[in-house]
């Protein structure tokens, strides 16, 4: 018997992922899945109608809980970063929305729109540091100069369901190959992406680099780009781009 947790904060990615399991039964045979969401998930509504039930990483109670528990836990865009004592106790590994080792951390598609790196998914083996470890299994995904950050992420959200369609029963058996990472990357942190969001009107560039800044910042209903008024009120603002067909 192996028992496995998945721990995610994504309604479609751990859909796709129970739906997976589901109508391949007989892969997953001797094998229990837990599912949870992070305690830090402030709307778990979606989460809860699937079944999932909060766990809190950082709890040094729960992660000894899971670590006698448990032989897999799978992070599906889980909110809460794994301490090094579950990684160094556990085998964990991460579903990534970005092309490792290219703008490891928070948003890649943000970034990659901005700094024109690479960017995909990468399902890999976590350790200590963020986003880091050996790599199992990588797509890479286009971007097209009228996408904005929501358009990018959905294709790579696509693109993680096809990795996890092919591999999810190599991920839980451990049938793969560990690839190290030809470098270490550069690394974006929650500050950094703050740091964008507060638009310099005065900035000097290229009209080419402040499209893509504000496309690079504009994700659906989200409130990202913004610069203040003389009264310092923000004004949030975003693209709506649209391909000639």
């Amino acid at each position: 018997m192996m028992n496995v947790l998945i721990v995610s904060d994504n309604k479609p990615l751990v859909s796709f992922i129970q739906n997976l399991v589901a109508s391949n039964n007989t892969d997953f045979q001797g094998v229990t899945i837990d599912y949870c969401y992070s305690a830090i998930n402030k709307k778990p509504e979606s989460l809860i109608s699937l079944g999932l039930t909060s766990v809190n990483i950082k709890s040094e109670t729960s992660v000894a809980d899971i670590i006698k528990r448990y032989s897999l836990v799978i992070s599906a865009h889980c909110k809460q970063i794994f301490p090094a004592k579950l990684v160094n106790s556990v085998r964990c590994i991460n579903i990534h929305p970005g092309l490792n080792p290219h703008n490891r951390g928070w948003f890649p598609q943000v970034f990659s729109i901005i700094n024109r790196k690479p960017v995909g998914c990468t399902i890999h083996l976590m350790n200590e540091d963020i986003d880091d470890g050996f790599i199992l299994f990588q797509k890479a995904v286009p971007v097209f100069e009228w996408d904005t950050s929501l358009d990018v992420y959905e294709r790579v959200q696509r693109a993680e369901m096809e990795l996890l369609e092919r591999h999810l029963v190599d991920l839980v058996l451990g049938n793969y190959q560990e690839k190290v990472p030809y470098e270490k990357g550069n690394y974006n942190g929650i500050s950094d992406f703050k740091a964008l969001c507060r638009l310099d009107l005065d900035h000097v560039g290229s009209l080419r680099e402040h499209i893509d800044l504000l496309r690079a910042l504009s994700h659906g209903q989200f409130k990202n780009a913004y610069f203040k008024t003389t009264e310092n009120k923000k004004v949030f603002l975003s693209l709506n781009l649209e391909k000639e067909i």
